[in-house]
């Protein structure tokens, strides 16, 4: 009994040395180049330091993005996908006549053009938009490290631009069209949305099973952002970005430096 006491106790440590160190290193928008301990073995264990870095940071979680399971970790994991915070402070707001201003870390910055849920009181009151999610994080290597740390440093998110909103998605069937994400005047990645909205409602699914399982709060309004459409695009600070939704409209962003 004691040895059990002991362990969950180094566990406990373990948890919220790892999760210091990273709230710190977003505090002060520091580079690392490794991840700060030993990786969490289990989802529970990542999931728990997140869930202390959120107690941990200063501002109100709006939102949660959901991103894809590597399909390396396929055999030691059930689930497919994973979640992440999104903050309030980092959440910004389309404008046809600017760009977004938004920031990114040294470390990993991508950009990823995706739909966005806002949340009803029902599923059928669920509102969609077009948007882009800016996954950034202090580590350099977050993806080459595994969804373990992924999980860990807040879902590699940092901020969340909300576009046009799609009126009456539930009842369209529109024609085939792509979305581009464009980098500097140049197409990174394209995507024909043959099935609307597709995958976007897998991804809704699993945070609502995931936040029922968790005891997730989703108010009415909560952000859900449903994973990268035409990839993950990284970048780096001083380029501008545009993501194209075809007939849904597009959006323009400039990165700056945290």
């Amino acid at each position: 009994m004691e040895t059990e006491k002991m362990n969950r106790s180094d566990d406990s440590d373990k948890i919220s040395a790892i999760s210091k160190a990273l709230t710190d290193a977003r505090h002060k928008a520091q580079y690392l180049d490794i991840f700060p301990g030993d990786l969490p073995e289990t989802l529970e264990d990542a999931y728990a330091v997140q869930t202390l870095s959120i107690s941990r940071w200063n501002d109100d979680v709006c939102g949660w993005k959901v991103g894809a399971m590597p399909p390396a970790y396929f055999d030691r994991f059930a689930d497919r996908r994973l979640i992440g915070p999104i903050f309030k402070n980092s959440t910004a707001y389309s404008n046809k006549d600017e760009a977004s201003l938004m920031p990114i870390f040294d470390g990993f910055a991508a950009i990823e053009s995706e739909f966005i849920f806002a949340l009803g009181e029902t599923p059928d009151q669920d509102r969609l938009f077009i948007g882009v999610e800016i996954a950034s994080s202090p580590l350099n290597a977050i993806n080459d490290m595994g969804p373990m740390a992924v999980i860990c440093d807040f879902g590699n998110n940092h901020g969340l631009v909300v576009g046009p909103e799609i009126k009456n998605w539930q009842n369209l069937s529109p024609e085939p069209f792509e979305v581009k994400t464009i980098i500097n005047d140049t197409v990174m990645g394209t995507k024909i949305i043959n099935s609307f909205p597709g995958d976007a409602l897998e991804a809704l699914a699993f945070f609502r099973a995931h936040a029922a399982q968790n005891n997730i709060e989703t108010p009415v309004g909560t952000y859900i952002s449903s994973g990268a459409i035409t990839g993950v695009h990284q970048t780096h600070a001083g380029l501008t970005c545009v993501a194209d939704f075809g007939p849904f409209g597009s959006m323009n962003i400039a990165l700056v430096s945290a």
